[in-house]
């Protein structure tokens, strides 16, 4: 009998440590992201904006909410990180529910607001690869959504493809605050495998005629810039003309005294004649560039511009 009363009980004990155990367990995610937000809020009072961010990284490793993704988008854009910025507060702004107090839309506007902000600082690219491709930006790795732009900082960024052992490279500049896509395609079939293929023959490619845009904007230009330089002629001798009208009526010693009126006035007619001649000469003078620019344009022979992609970089080809 005492054998099975100490059965009994120590069942009990094993069931009732189990029990404390499982509620430990239970317990133990959640008492970790108290002591994690804890820690990053004395991290933001201590001033400690790239610490406090860490810790709400590790917030979002354990529980991914909307407080940890606001929170790392707004310290982000606190420490000067506006591509992290933007993606983080382009995830808080997609999984916030809608405000319903005050402070709630308080909160969400200024979010917003950053949001905004961060996205001035910064530059986006739209990248186009092909399916399955790892793509990176100046050589660290980058997911591609969709159609969702990538955040980058601004200035001139290498974006590469690579794919069973194929790559595409292109660089591309990005303004701050502007979009730019950029479209990788990986190298075509050899021109002798190509040959090889069934098929009817490839047809050249066709050569590109001038702009008409571009031909009649010119022409106006020329003439625009010759029309100028001829009505400044014309009131150059005019005034010309009123020089020497001035000096006759100095008398037989010319403009013996400058002093007197009308020899002031000479000086002054003189003045505007060479400076009227001299823009008349350089209107007609850009009048004659810009018509030889556009007939050099509309007669000049010119290929199709075309780009392929080698192994390990871009390979232009063809002529304007």
């Amino acid at each position: 009998m005492h054998r099975n009363i100490r059965h009994v009980v120590a069942s009990a004990l094993v069931a009732a440590l189990l029990s404390i155990s499982a509620g430990a367990m239970a317990e133990r995610p959640s008492s970790a992201r108290d002591r994690l937000v804890a820690q990053a809020h004395t991290a933001v009072d201590e001033g400690r904006l790239a610490d406090a961010r860490e810790l709400w990284m590790a917030v979002w490793k354990l529980e991914r909410s909307q407080v940890a993704a606001c929170n790392i988008g707004a310290l982000s854009f606190r420490i000067g990180e506006m591509p992290a910025a933007v993606r983080w507060l382009s995830l808080c702004k997609e999984i916030m529910r809608a405000p319903k107090t005050a402070a709630e839309r308080a909160l969400y506007e200024s979010r917003l607001v950053d949001l905004a902000r961060a996205r001035q600082l910064s530059g986006e690219l739209r990248i186009v690869a092909p399916a399955g491709a790892t793509v990176t930006v100046d050589g660290a790795p980058v997911e591609i959504e969709g159609d969702k732009p990538v955040p980058v900082e601004p200035g001139r960024r290498v974006v590469r493809a690579a794919l069973d052992g194929k790559t595409a490279t292109a660089e591309v500049d990005v303004p701050r605050g502007e979009l730019r896509e950029v479209r990788l395609s990986f190298a075509a079939p050899p021109e002798a495998s190509r040959a090889a293929l069934p098929g009817p023959a490839p047809s050249p490619p066709t050569r590109p005629g001038p702009s008409t845009a571009m031909v009649v904007g010119g022409l106006g230009l020329s003439a625009t810039f010759a029309a100028l330089g001829g009505v400044m002629l014309v009131g150059a001798e005019r005034r010309e003309e009123a020089v020497l009208a001035s000096a006759r009526a100095a008398g037989p010693n010319g403009c013996f005294r400058v002093r007197w009126p009308m020899c002031q006035e000479a000086v002054s007619a003189h003045g505007d004649m060479r400076t009227y001649r001299t823009l008349g000469v350089a209107g007609l003078i850009t009048g004659g560039a810009v018509l030889a620019a556009t007939l050099g344009y509309t007669f000049y022979p010119r290929g199709q511009t075309k780009v392929t992609a080698s192994l390990d970089s871009f390979t232009f080809a063809g002529a304007f």
